[in-house]
């Protein structure tokens, strides 16, 4: 077990603060010590107890053996047994104690959230987050692997990943004074004095920005399905599709059920897993990160889960809903996470995200947003006037359609009628575009291999795969 644990240690990529490993070493130090002078000190006090009878130099040579259970001991290193009851005591107990302690150690430094490195600074930003303000993927920035600025004058926050000399943040400001110009130029100069070059990444860039005083450059990077959640209905030929998904879903005895993670059962959660599994298995390539969550994104109490579930109790569909705050308050949820099983019915997504809405409409919310397309567009325009940045990106959509899937994706929430928001990526110079375009990668697919790579290569040449619904897609 220590060999494979040691193997797969790169797996576990959560860091553990300097203090809490000062703590850990400590504790068993100190516990490891004072075990030791209490098993020498104590066996001495009573050596008539042990067969042959003891000194301290036969005591001292045997004390290591002390902190091994006596029973995994080999007999033929034992130089003195036990007879009484108070050395049976002694015998047995230093080990037990021992072993106790750093059982209890270990478990502080797994158990606590506390302990690990970026934790101080991931709850100070949940907290400036839930107090108000921001875009409809702050949400994202509660998930681990970010580091985060806060503006030394304002209630916000920024978070971001540094990757060579490109700090990309994940969406603009949040908080209440997510809005103020001088929030963004005070992280502008705190990379600059890190050496960093920033980068804004999927934000709402449009005129009148926060960004406007940057004068920066803006590339489109996706764009975002929005609903309004009072305007919502799935009357009109439009949105046919999803009246009859929902009415078939009735037919077939399929529920929606709005709920949570920690809600569900252990079957349900290994249920969800599977599929989830399932979904990457079948691509034989790595679930992308940064603005998109896994499983692991679903245990937290105020993100909401929709599923599709049978009256046998048989998961057929799942989607997470990350709460957008405002004022302290949740005022809609952005869908993130999207999976079916690949035997379930046809239209299965539209009947949960369709539920979704209505369930949104019902309790007040205001906004639902399902969340955007990356390197996909519904306003190409004419070849002539759009940039080369602009073609380059269509052209790597392109490649990674067979893979991901954005353009089908974003066909699919077509059938909701949103309103499409592009998304920009707000950087400073064009000549830095070649390594944004590598720290993008090492953002999205941090655990890339070189294996992973030459498949992931060889799964662009393929054409998509016949009969697959857009919506089995992240």
């Amino acid at each position: 077990m220590a060999i494979v644990l040691i193997l797969f240690r790169g797996a576990a990529r959560v860091t553990t603060t300097a203090a809490a490993k000062r703590t850990f070493v400590l504790t068993i130090v100190i516990g490891t010590a004072a075990t030791l002078v209490v098993s020498f000190v104590g066996t001495l006090l009573i050596a008539d107890g042990f067969q042959p009878g003891v000194d301290a130099l036969m005591v001292l040579r045997a004390l290591p053996l002390r902190l091994v259970p006596p029973t995994l001991i080999p007999s033929d290193i034992i130089e003195f047994v036990p007879e009484s009851g108070a050395a049976q005591a002694m015998w047995y107990l230093p080990s037990l104690v021992f072993w106790l302690i750093l059982v209890v150690a270990v478990a502080r430094v797994l158990v606590d959230s506390r302990t690990v490195l970026d934790a101080p600074d991931r709850l100070r930003a949940r907290g400036v987050l839930e107090r108000g303000g921001g875009d409809t993927l702050s949400f994202m920035s509660t998930w681990r692997g970010n580091s985060y600025w806060f503006a030394p004058d304002a209630d916000a926050a920024i978070a971001y990943r540094v990757r060579g000399t490109i700090a990309v943040t994940l969406g603009g400001p949040f908080g209440p004074d997510h809005d103020r110009p001088d929030v963004v130029s005070g992280f502008v100069e705190f990379c600059g004095a890190h050496g960093w070059t920033a980068v804004f990444y999927s934000v709402d860039a449009r005129e009148g920005s926060v960004f406007d005083h940057l004068g920066w450059q803006r590339m489109p990077v996706a764009e975002e399905a929005v609903l309004r959640l009072p305007d919502w209905n799935t009357a009109g030929k439009k949105r046919q599709d999803i009246r009859t998904a929902t009415n078939r879903a009735s037919r077939e005895g399929i529920a929606a059920v709005w709920t949570s993670w920690r809600e569900l059962t252990s079957n349900q959660h290994a249920q969800i897993r599977e599929i989830s599994e399932g979904w990457v298995a079948d691509r034989s390539l790595p679930e992308m990160e940064f603005t998109l969550g896994g499983v692991d994104e679903l245990d937290d109490p105020a993100v909401r889960v929709m599923m599709a579930v049978h009256e046998s109790g048989r998961i057929e569909a799942v989607t997470s809903w990350l709460p957008m705050f405002e004022h302290g308050a949740v005022t809609g949820y952005t869908l993130d996470f999207m999976r079916r099983r690949g035997d379930a019915m046809n239209g299965i997504m539209e009947f949960v995200i369709g539920a979704a809405a209505d369930r949104m409409k019902s309790d007040g919310l205001g906004l639902l947003s399902l969340s955007g397309s990356p390197l996909a567009s519904t306003q190409l325009g004419d070849d002539a006037e759009r940039t080369n940045v602009a073609r380059l990106l269509d052209l790597l959509g392109g490649l990674l359609e067979p893979a991901y899937g954005f353009r089908s994706l974003l066909n699919f929430k077509r059938k909701f009628q949103p309103e499409f928001v592009p998304l920009w990526a707000v950087y400073p110079d064009p000549a830095m575009l070649p390594a944004l375009g590598v720290a993008l990668t090492r953002c999205y697919l941090p655990t890339l291999t070189l294996g992973q790579a030459v498949r992931m290569a060889g799964s662009l040449r393929e054409p998509a795969v016949s009969g697959r619904a857009p919506s089995d897609r992240r």
